[in-house]
């Protein structure tokens, strides 16, 4: 009997379709909620949904990477207070950058997304690396100067 899995189980994961002894299902499995019988129009509309999901998903990469493409195309100009040696008051630490850039970009970002690969200490031009999603990584340019 084949059966789809609406909760996690010992003999299958949420969403799967497997094929199982009648006797387990039956007595088991459908009767506690983990899985209910699969039939040609539950897989219909499971595969329906995957090839949404699929899109969907494709959509959101294609979004991603044009914020990334708009992200690199830009230079980050943040001023700060400086010492008479060009230094930064308190540094800028990632959720400086972040609170900044967010502002700009109309967007939320949060700090752990953020690689400045250490405190920002001195006026100049750094290269900061924004986790947009798994393997989008954007090259961010900023610009630390003096107010």
């Amino acid at each position: 009997m084949k059966v789809l899995f609406i909760k996690e189980s010992s003999a299958g994961k949420k969403g799967e379709v497997r094929e199982l002894s009648s006797g387990y299902a039956e007595n088991f499995l459908i009767p506690k909620g983990f899985a209910v019988v699969a039939t040609p129009q539950i897989q219909a509309k499971l595969e329906k949904e995957g090839k949404e999901a699929e899109i969907k998903k494709l959509k959101e990469i294609e979004k991603l990477n044009a914020l990334k493409a708009d992200f690199e195309k830009r230079e980050f100009q943040i001023k700060v207070k400086v010492g008479d040696k060009g230094q930064v008051f308190g540094g800028l630490h990632e959720k400086d950058v972040a609170k900044f850039v967010a502002g700009k970009m109309g967007i939320n970002i949060d700090k752990s997304q953020l690689d400045l690969g250490g405190i920002i200490k001195a006026i100049g031009l750094y290269e900061a690396k924004l986790k947009l999603a798994a393997g989008i990584i954007a090259k961010l340019k900023i610009n630390v100067s003096a107010l």
